[in-house]
């Protein structure tokens, strides 16, 4: 049993693209994610690596400040580390319960422009699914995030505390 994962890797590549397929994307989000439709939010990248959420600065994601609301940098943030693992809990035939148990942000410059954020701990969120997989239980896991602006600097930085606990299917 400890080396029974049912990750079937064909399946995760489909999901993967699926995920990606700007037009599966746009209806995903404007019915299970509408916010982020509203503030521009789009998924750059997805892989088993690395996903990568941008936002474009403007109006429509602006605080009184003539920056980036945190609220809307969180929303960036919080797909980009989970992202891989919605692939993957979606191309398994068991049922998974996924959870964002706590979250951390810092703030480290004025977010101006296009914001992308990049989240490269996807084995890590696997991990955590494998692990639930073998012993039963729920697992948490801590992902991180970056937000960067256009020219490349820091301008917050995220931790997602997630929890996934996979059912054995019957």
């Amino acid at each position: 049993m400890a080396n029974f994962v049912p990750i079937n890797e064909d399946r995760l590549a489909d999901e993967i693209n699926r995920i990606k397929s700007p037009i599966r994307f746009f209806m995903w989000t404007f019915w299970k994610f509408p916010a982020s439709r509203f503030s521009g939010l789009r998924m750059d990248k997805l892989d088993s690596e690395s996903c990568v959420i941008s936002i474009p600065g403007g109006w429509r994601s602006q605080n009184p400040f003539n920056s980036m609301y945190w609220a809307v940098q969180g929303m960036g943030a919080e797909l980009s580390t989970g992202g891989y693992p919605l692939a993957l809990v979606s191309s398994m035939s068991e049922r998974a319960r996924t959870l964002v148990a706590g979250q951390e942000g810092k703030f480290v410059k004025k977010a101006k422009g296009r914001i992308t954020f990049t989240c490269e701990d996807g084995h890590l969120a696997r991990g955590a699914i494998e692990e639930s997989i073998r012993t039963g239980k729920s697992v948490n896991v801590e992902l991180t995030c970056v937000g960067m602006d256009s020219s490349g600097d820091i301008v917050s930085e995220w931790v997602f505390k997630w929890n996934f606990f996979v059912t054995k299917g019957e």
